[in-house]
């Protein structure tokens, strides 16, 4: 607030970001439309390809809580959130079945070839993130244990379960149970000579047995996530679990975990990572059953 010169007060309008939040709600049902109408989602769509990156990059920027809870509670929003979110995801795991697909591999270092997939350096910064902090809450300031981790929904494209076997140095167990995503992963795996070090299982998360993991990583497309988790918890309950989730006006991509359900199941929150706001939309919470984590 100013005061003018005869002592009264003036309040400063806030209009300007009331427009912002206007013309954001407006993108996004304009991206929705598009979406539902449109046949082909791969990246060939360039329409398609080009409204998504618009839309992944205004969600980066930084939102008020105010103005967070505008949006998502926004009656066209509600309505439509979940369908919108299930074109993101066909278009994302379209995408990356094509990146999978066509990569060819060159001469270099695994580190060298793996680099030259597509969006390496925004799971880069993911991935280094979440080992971060998996080594402030287990201690480890160096290497890590030597079991293998599993990584539930690898997807066409396993890009995570490869830097995490190429940062951590530990072998890693893929679940997918999509067929096509499942074909794709252990042709690339096998082009990148890490087929005996980054594995894949065709099976759904909520079925496999854990008892034999105590790292265990969760994508942000798994759509099953409080089934898994239960599957975890019956067969693994020692386990330490990283779980991708979304925060603020990233909801509008991914799926959140309603923490307070975590807690009546009997998760403990350990901690969590914040998105490098410039590469990176998911966050991850780290948890373990409240009786183990006593």
């Amino acid at each position: 607030m100013e005061v003018d010169s005869t002592g009264s007060l003036i309040m400063k309008s806030n209009a300007p970001r009331m427009q912002m939040i206007d013309s954001l709600i407006a993108f996004v049902r304009e991206v929705n439309e598009l979406l539902q109408k449109e046949i082909d989602l791969s990246p060939a769509n360039q329409r398609v390809t080009a409204i998504i990156k618009r839309l992944s990059l205004q969600l980066r920027s930084y939102y008020l809580p105010e103005e967070i809870q505008a949006v998502l509670g926004h009656e066209y929003i509600r309505v439509h959130h979940q369908k919108l979110r299930d074109k993101l995801s066909e278009a994302e795991f379209l995408a990356e079945l094509g990146d999978s697909r066509n990569f060819d591999k060159t001469e270099g270092t695994v580190w060298d070839i793996a680099a030259r997939l597509p969006s390496w350096n925004t799971y880069m910064a993911l991935v280094s993130e979440e080992l971060s902090s998996l080594r402030r809450l287990t201690g480890k300031s160096g290497h890590l244990e030597k079991w293998p981790f599993v990584f539930v929904g690898s997807g066409p494209l396993p890009l995570s379960a490869i830097i995490l076997h190429l940062l951590g140095d530990v072998e890693v167990v893929c679940l997918e149970m999509d067929p096509v995503a499942y074909e794709a992963s252990c042709s690339l795996l096998e082009r990148l000579g890490l087929e005996e070090k980054v594995t894949v299982v065709l099976v759904n998360g909520s079925a496999f047995d854990y008892l034999s993991y105590r790292r265990i990583f969760v994508a942000s497309l798994v759509r099953n996530k409080r089934d898994v988790l239960e599957q975890i918890s019956r067969t693994s309950p020692d386990a330490l679990v990283a779980v991708r989730t979304a925060e603020g006006m990233k909801q509008i991509m991914y799926e959140a975990i309603d923490e307070s359900q975590l807690t009546k199941q009997g998760w403990r929150i350990l901690g969590r990572t914040l998105p490098e706001q410039s590469l990176v939309i998911n966050s991850t919470l780290f948890l373990a059953r409240a009786a183990a984590a006593d």
